[in-house]
């Protein structure tokens, strides 16, 4: 059969079991042991179900009382029905024989509610004992509540050509600055994407940034920082990059970008503010009390939601370790690290093994350092940026709009992507294998992320474990830039540091890439620990593989997280608004 005949006549028996609310018939669409993952369809939420039993509880009071209709096969590029190469799945028994997993269809489609439309996107296998096509995973997105979608381009011609721009958005912003509805606590590239997002869903939101400049906060990290992911894949909301922009974006053209990026959409960004402690929440009129601190003046505002939009790095992270008040030479965090040019001819030592130390002692030994040493304490994850470049290229392909591209990006749970990436661990190994021999010369322990499933995993599990190579392998590898592996710094002298298993290294500078604390620490210094504990972690994996905390209730009301990647913010931003315009709508209730 023809893709597109395979999957019509899925989409036709999935939509008539749920238009029905025929349970039974739907997970007759559904592999045994495949998915379901639900964006604000079902529930307010994000969940990824596993299995006909797991799915058939969470459908048995909410499938019928939904109403979904009106399924209908994507044709746009990317989306329309595919063949594709599935790989295999590890465990359970669920192996290429046993599920025929392997040669797979892909497709898009669209389906609706009587108040909301969605967008959905299917993996299908044909099951080994019956021959029919079912899903391996489904995922059913919301994509907007009818008569509050996003508002789009307006014609820019106002009161018939008798007020000009500047009128207009100057009332606009003096009314959203006297009645914000969400304050977004951080100005960086997650913070902004979210404020254009809900601009475009008539939500008016401030942001407030503590920098002078929307960009410093990445203008201040060390200079020779580019992003490791192509253009393609960090790119922005409403507003990709230029054709010609370079393929991995450094640091002051991802700071200018953000700078015009906030200009241009037209958002409300407080600079050189920040809010005071300790905001309050009346679980009555369920409003904030918030005074900010606007360019040295107080002002209070009454949102009815915050959204801290800081980043999943908190204070940095610096070991304390005896002696350093004899150390004569420099000890800094790499977050204040400004290049190498002042330690030409020194003794540099780098205490970590992740991204930012590998960029460091590559500008190190770049600098004229005299010695260069990584400090690995335990194992990383080292991949090297042409196969990360593959990757995303197949993900984010020149001329997809980003709006397909992150759909399906995001279509297949994370704990099934997990699977299928356990069982490609010899091959992630083996595409490795020149680069890992450049650093296990130098003395450099590996590992293939925390249980064989590669470099994706640990961003959202750590934050950290892992770095890209872009040439620092070369210098480990003829011994510019030394490895001390295993051991800790413990002691610092005048010109010395000692290792625990009592060795020695002249230094002239230490650098700590140790990562940064939990920003909650800081988050509960203003916010208040009752305020904070309430609504849990802001990262990593709960046990369905969904990402904790950020875009989702963190369990306070009005109170919420955004953070991730780009992409993610992106993409999530859309399920933000959706939650913060179904509450404002009363569709939803905020307790």
């Amino acid at each position: 059969m023809e893709p597109e005949s395979i999957v019509s006549d899925w989409l036709a028996r999935f939509g008539v079991a749920a238009f029905n609310g025929d349970i039974h018939g739907l997970l007759d669409t559904i592999l045994p042991f495949g998915w379901l993952r639900d964006a604000l369809i079902f529930t307010w939420d994000t969940r990824a179900l596993e299995g006909h039993e797991r799915i058939a509880v969470y459908l048995q009071d909410r499938l019928a009382r939904t109403h979904l209709a009106n399924f209908k096969v994507d044709e746009r590029p990317g989306l329309r029905p595919e063949r594709v190469r599935l790989g295999t799945l590890d465990g359970d028994g669920s192996d290429t024989e046993a599920s025929g997993v392997g040669e797979g269809v892909t497709a898009g489609f669209s389906f609706d509610t009587p108040d909301r439309t969605g967008r959905g996107f299917v993996y299908l296998l044909q099951e080994k004992d019956t021959n029919v096509w079912k899903a391996l995973s489904v995922f059913l997105n919301l994509e907007e509540i009818k008569g509050h979608e996003e508002a789009g381009a307006e014609a820019g011609v106002y009161g018939g050509h008798t007020i000009a721009w500047e009128e207009v958005y100057a009332e606009r912003r003096a009314e959203t600055e006297r009645n914000p509805h969400v304050v977004v606590v951080g100005g960086g590239q997650t913070g902004l994407q979210i404020a254009a997002r809900f601009k475009q869903m008539n939500i008016p939101t401030v942001v407030v940034e503590r920098h002078k400049t929307i960009g410093d906060q990445w203008r201040q990290r060390y200079p020779t920082l580019s992003l490791h992911t192509i253009r393609n894949h960090h790119t922005f909301l409403y507003q990709p990059y230029p054709r010609n922009w370079p393929l991995y974006t450094p640091r002051d053209k991802v700071a200018d970008w953000l700078k015009q990026y906030a200009e241009s959409q037209d958002l409300v960004v407080w600079t050189s503010s920040h809010l005071e402690p300790t905001p309050t929440y009346d679980r009555d009129t369920k409003r904030w009390t918030v005074a900010v601190n606007r360019a040295g003046s107080l002002v209070t505002v009454h949102p009815a939601h915050i959204v801290i939009a800081i980043g999943t790095l908190g204070a940095p992270r610096i070991p304390d370790i005896a002696g350093r008040d004899r150390f004569r030479g420099t000890i800094m965090h790499a977050s204040t690290y400004m290049g190498g040019h002042p330690f030409k001819g020194k003794n540099a030592i780098v205490v970590g093994a992740g991204n930012t130390s590998a960029d460091i002692c590559q500008d190190l030994v770049v600098r004229g350092a005299s010695t260069v040493t990584m400090v690995q304490r335990s194992s990383t994850c080292v991949v090297s940026i042409k196969n990360v470049r593959e990757g995303m290229f197949h993900a984010y392909p020149d001329g997809m709009p980003l709006e397909i591209a992150d759909l399906k990006f995001n279509a297949m749970p994370m704990n099934l992507q997990r699977r299928f990436a356990r069982k490609r661990e010899p091959e992630m190994w083996a595409r490795e294998s020149d680069l890992h021999a450049k650093l296990r010369k130098g003395g450099v322990k590996l590992n293939m992320g925390r249980d064989g499933s590669g470099q994706h995993f640990l961003i959202y599990e750590r934050v950290g474990g892992f770095w890209t190579d872009v040439g620092v392998a070369d210098m480990i590898e003829s011994g510019q830039v030394k490895i001390k592996q295993g051991k800790e710094l413990v002691h610092f002298e005048e010109n010395t540091v000692t290792f625990s298993d009592g060795s020695q290294l002249p230094a002239d500078l230490v650098v700590f890439a140790t990562g940064y604390l939990d920003p909650r620490v800081s988050l509960k210094e203003l916010f208040g620990a009752e305020v904070v504990d309430n609504a849990g972690p802001l990262w990593g994996f709960d046990e369905e593989g969904e990402i904790t905390g950020c875009y989702r209730p963190t369990g306070h009301p009005g109170f919420w997280y955004g953070a991730g990647d780009f992409s993610m913010s992106r993409f999530m931003s859309k399920q933000l608004a959706l939650q913060i315009k179904a509450i404002e709508l009363g569709i939803i209730s905020q307790e």
